[in-house]
């Protein structure tokens, strides 16, 4: 006589591997969107590189950011002075500055419905010519950052948002950079 083999008891059952891996990753969706806030999800930024010398050896590049901070609003930027292998074209390596010749400055822009205007700013002083001096490094390093979180309440009310940054370098007796502005994009930020 042959052995009856009896199914095994409901508790004991197990769904089908790729059901049961599609279930649990549906679940998972749904605990990261359910508690997933605003403040987690944006940030926005952009970098690019606003200087070179001939050969690439030397570089710079310049960030803005925008996104909510404390909830107020937080703008951010930064210069990176990079150097490069010869003819390699790409400027990954830290190339140190001395202090005072590495400088950054942003403008904290707000959209009024019409058009973008200017709602804080950290840019140094204005010299006579109209140009602003910026803030610069007080030790020897490649990175100078300037970053600011307007806490708890927008600055110029609740709406859109962006940063404008601007990074020098000061190279063989000459500033380079500053006449290339990064824009970081726009982020909406809560009464």
């Amino acid at each position: 006589m042959k052995p009856t083999r009896h199914p095994a008891p409901r508790a004991r059952r197990r769904l089908p591997r790729p059901l049961g891996a599609l279930i649990a990753f549906g679940a998972s969706l749904i605990m990261v969107f359910a508690t997933a806030t605003a403040a987690q999800a944006h940030v926005v930024y952009q970098s690019d590189e606003v200087w070179a010398n001939t050969d690439s050896t030397k570089c710079l590049y310049t960030y803005a950011e925008v996104s909510h901070g404390g909830r107020g609003g937080y703008a951010k930027s930064y210069a990176l002075a990079s150097s490069g292998i010869p003819l390699s074209e790409s400027c990954i390596l830290v190339w140190n500055r001395n202090p005072g010749d590495l400088k950054t400055a942003w403008q904290y822009f707000y959209w009024d419905g019409s058009q973008w205007g200017v709602c804080r700013q950290l840019m140094g002083t204005q010299n006579p010519d109209g140009t602003w001096s910026g803030y610069a490094n007080t030790t020897k390093t490649s990175r100078m950052e300037l970053a600011y979180d307007f806490g708890v309440v927008p600055p110029c009310g609740g709406g859109y948002y962006a940063t404008k940054a601007g990074g020098n370098v000061y190279y063989g007796g000459t500033w380079y950079g500053g006449n290339v502005p990064i824009w970081s994009g726009q982020h909406f930020i809560e009464p």
